[in-house]
């Protein structure tokens, strides 16, 4: 019956986020000052060890890709690029290392990444064996219209961006955070998102486009949908996102991370409906949270019966062949011991109908029988939908 539990994954993802930027700032000064041990790598002269400023780099205009300016079999390591616009440009064969965006814009024709990596795993302090340091590149407030090809962009961090019209496709994208950003239109293809992770993300047009399969496990998170527009168009493109990262966990075998994205997503969904099935979609939530909240029902269950003990008593019942109903009359000479009794007796009562078994010494009388038939009804369906609830989900 496990579930997805937003708060503490949200909470163990800040603690992630906060130790990776510490991790990345330790690796950054150690290599700075080390820039020699650095033996695995050959930096490159103009885009290494330094802040890069109000750069242009590549060509202006809308070019194809065959027109693109291509940085080839280049190590970009440990520099600051801020302000920067990358347009029209194709790094190919590229390993950029530690290295952090601020303010830059990846526009025009886009950009292109194909067969980079954006991750240094192996640890170059000493000692080194089986430790490993996974310093990652942090891009902060971007504009990212790109393509990413069988790229590793493992623990990359990306925060308060605007990532749109890009596709990742073959890519290895363990661990990787998207934090506080604005997805749309993203397409991703046969990755690895082993441990990805997003958070107060607002994502739009959202799709996966395997011609084998993309990976998740028990690690992959995505935070609950920022909603900013809240109207039916927004509210559609909501529940068509929950809908498809559901049928991904769905399709990786992980029926707990289904289930609940695909609550979150008839949730949703019941927003864009007409008042009727809207109000029956309500009740399906309310009763079994669509399947997914078994305990709904006895919830639910609980509630009926004590809310038809009410009407019993306002209606009339019999109680040991006494006739007992509350109105106003009798409210005038209100005894409180004797309705907590009376009340007892009409607990006893609805749950004894509700549940279908007898034993109880009050019966309905006059229009409280038409009550207790619609009680008995509420029961039957109300215990049965909790049942198959469960046995759903002990079957998944």
């Amino acid at each position: 019956m496990a579930y997805v539990n937003f708060k503490e994954e949200n909470y163990k993802l800040k603690i992630q986020l906060e130790k990776r930027k510490k991790n990345n700032e330790k690796n950054y000064s150690y290599i700075s000052k080390h820039k020699n041990e650095m033996t695995d790598y050959d930096p490159d002269n103009r885009y290494s060890y330094g802040i890069i400023e109000n750069e242009f780099i590549g060509k202006k205009g809308l070019l194809d890709e065959k027109d693109y300016y291509n940085i080839s079999n280049k190590d970009i390591v440990c520099t600051n690029f801020k302000d920067c616009t990358f347009a029209n440009t194709k790094f190919i064969n590229c390993r950029i290392i530690g290295c952090k965006f601020y303010d830059c814009k990846f526009i025009l024709g886009g950009v292109i990444f194909e067969n980079c990596i954006f991750i240094m795993e192996d640890n170059i302090q000493l000692p080194s064996l089986n430790n490993t340091t996974n310093y990652s590149c942090e891009f902060y407030n971007c504009e990212v219209y790109s393509e990413f090809k069988n790229c590793d962009l493992s623990y990359v961090v990306f925060e308060n961006c605007l990532i749109k019209n890009t596709s990742f496709e073959i890519c290895m994208m363990k661990s990787m955070i998207i934090n506080k950003c604005e997805l749309n239109k993203i397409k991703i293809s046969d990755s690895d998102l082993s441990g990805f992770k997003t958070h107060k993300c607002y994502i739009l047009d959202f799709e996966f486009d395997d011609k084998y399969k993309t990976k998740l496990d028990e690690k992959t998170f995505f935070d609950k949908l920022v909603e900013i527009q809240k109207n039916r168009e927004e509210y559609q493109g909501l529940y068509m996102t929950y809908q498809i990262i559901a049928d991904k966990f769905k399709e990786n075998t992980l029926d707990n991370n289904f289930g609940e994205y695909y609550y979150l997503c008839r949730k949703i969904e019941c927003k864009t409906l007409d008042p009727i099935p809207k109000i029956g979609s309500y009740l399906y939530r309310m009763s079994c949270g669509y399947g997914e909240r078994p305990f709904n029902a006895l919830f639910m269950g609980i509630f009926l019966i004590i809310i038809f003990a009410f009407l019993y008593l306002i209606v009339g019942i019999d109680i040991h062949n006494n006739y007992v109903i509350y109105n106003l009359e009798t409210l005038k000479r209100f005894n409180f011991m004797k309705f907590i009794k009376d009340y007892n007796e009409s607990l006893a009562l609805s749950s004894g109908i509700f549940l279908g078994v007898g034993g109880y010494s009050s019966e309905p009388v006059q229009i409280s029988l038409i009550v207790s038939n619609i009680e008995m009804i509420l029961g039957v369906i109300t215990v049965g939908v909790g049942i198959g609830a469960i046995v759903r989900k002990i079957i998944r």
